[in-house]
């Protein structure tokens, strides 16, 4: 009796189409958008992709960088990589030392930025508040301070 009542539910209730399952792309391609660059300062843009925390993040990353001649007040660069989370560090090396120039509080004499544009007070930002998960092709805007 149960399995006949089972067969008739069955045939009564609406089918469901299967969905395709979604495929996870092995690479994704992560476009930096940096603006309010001070091209007339000169010297090169450090833009580091961190692939989680404890790599020495804002600092230059041991994943991938990337550099460029600021020309503008706007410029773009485009990352490979696996999804997953990331971070970017920005830092505008105008003397081309190599390093991000602070003044003798610590305050950074340079242009720097990261990702989701955080800001703390009182220390460099922390990789978890600039962490951006990346499942699919992306466009990260990036605000540079000076």
């Amino acid at each position: 009796m149960r399995s006949l009542i089972g067969l008739v539910l069955c045939h009564l209730l609406p089918t469901v189409p299967a969905t395709a399952p979604q495929t996870v792309p092995s690479t994704v391609r992560i476009t930096v958008q940096l603006v309010d660059i001070r091209s007339a300062k000169g010297g090169v843009i450090h833009v580091g992709l961190h692939r989680e925390p404890g790599t020495g993040f804002p600092g230059p990353s041991p994943f991938v960088n990337q550099d460029l001649k600021p020309l503008g007040s706007d410029a773009s660069m485009t990352f490979e990589a696996p999804p997953g989370a990331y971070a970017i560090a920005v830092h505008h090396d105008q003397n081309s030392n190599g390093k991000l120039d602070t003044n003798f509080v610590g305050i950074p004499k340079e242009g720097y930025g990261v990702s989701n544009d955080a800001r703390p007070m009182f220390s460099a930002p922390r990789f978890a508040a600039a962490r951006v998960l990346v499942s699919r092709d992306t466009t990260l805007t990036v605000h540079i301070v000076y």
